[in-house]
């Protein structure tokens, strides 16, 4: 149970943090929530979940923060009206786990395609994307309008032209960093909207980071904050300047993060006989 009136107590060290922006969620966070905390507990895995709140309107915070009072492994952070990669930004830096996920309020990813980003971390990968596009018959199932796919495919052909190729599926709002890499990723990010998943992309790209994408299930959710049509023109015009904006980057790992292995015991004891996909590296 979520909701037991008494606030759970930390004993080990966090292996996973999830963070999920929020913005306006007061309807489907609780529900996020629970499934989120009783998934996790069923697999006996140490985790934190970071709601970091997008300048809400609605009763987002309150909500949260009831959750937050009741269970000491739930975090809830107001920040101001900024845009959604602000939002991570701030959950990321924050982050304790040695695996940190962020993913979106909407659940269109279940949680249990987790174990397949632990999977791939674990064999040595620095970031780990959920993609809708890189898929196997019979390994996941995307459900998403036409007309969102075809804008996702324009703006991938975009991403390539103009900031990086390689990549399917930037836009997958389900990612896993190793915890060593996030501060050299994020303390570097400067864009706030929703590009910023290029961006970071980008400089991990710049950094040399191993990038795997990974299929997942994805199933498009009702109450999506994306305005396809006036957010794709901001997103277009953020990564036009993201070159521009890194035009100084000084690609080096030098920050004092240490690239160390991640156990393999955590995905053992999540995937059960799941197999992870095999890709190449990405770099």
């Amino acid at each position: 149970m979520v909701l037991t009136g008494l606030k759970q107590r930390r004993a080990k060290a966090v292996r996973l943090s999830i963070v999920i922006p929020a913005y306006n969620e007061e309807a489907r966070l609780p529900e996020t929530l629970r499934k989120t905390v009783n998934w996790c507990g069923a697999h006996d895995l140490e985790f934190e979940v970071i709601v970091v709140d997008d300048g809400s309107r609605d009763g987002t915070v309150a909500l949260g923060q009831l959750f937050e009072e009741t269970d000491q492994r739930i975090r809830v952070l107001a920040c101001a009206h900024m845009g959604k990669g602000a939002a991570v930004r701030t959950g990321v830096l924050s982050a304790k786990g040695h695996f940190v996920l962020f993913m979106d309020a909407d659940g269109a990813t279940p949680l249990s395609e987790i174990p397949k980003l632990i999977a791939r971390i674990d064999e040595g990968y620095d970031v780990a994307i959920g993609s809708r596009v890189v898929r196997r018959e019979g390994e996941a199932e995307v459900k998403t309008p036409l007309h969102r796919r075809i804008i996702g495919r324009t703006f991938a052909l975009f991403t390539g032209l103009l900031a990086f190729g390689g990549i399917a599926d930037t836009q997958c709002g389900f990612k896993m960093f190793r915890r060593e890499v996030t501060a050299a990723i994020f303390s570097r990010q400067k864009t706030v909207g929703f590009a910023f998943d290029v961006e970071i992309l980008f400089i991990a790209r710049r950094l040399s980071l191993s990038i795997v994408e990974v299929p997942v299930n994805w199933v498009a959710q009702p109450g999506s904050k994306v305005n396809l049509v006036t957010d794709s023109f901001r997103m277009l015009w953020d990564i036009c300047r993201i070159s521009w904006l890194h035009r100084n980057f000084e690609a080096c790992r030098s920050d004092g993060v240490n690239w160390p292995d991640a156990g393999e015991q955590d995905v053992r004891a999540m995937q059960g006989d799941q197999s992870p996909s095999a890709h190449s590296r990405q770099r």
